[in-house]
């Protein structure tokens, strides 16, 4: 459960976004695609 939760952390830093965007964690995120 840790990697899913540190994936949207990571996304909110900008780093790891394109690598959460093809993955099921995008729904985590936000539920859409990265702008």
């Amino acid at each position: 459960m840790k990697k899913t939760y540190e994936k949207p952390v990571l996304v909110r830093k900008g780093k790891l976004s394109t690598i959460v965007a093809g993955g099921p964690s995008t729904v985590i995120n936000g539920g859409g695609p990265p702008s």
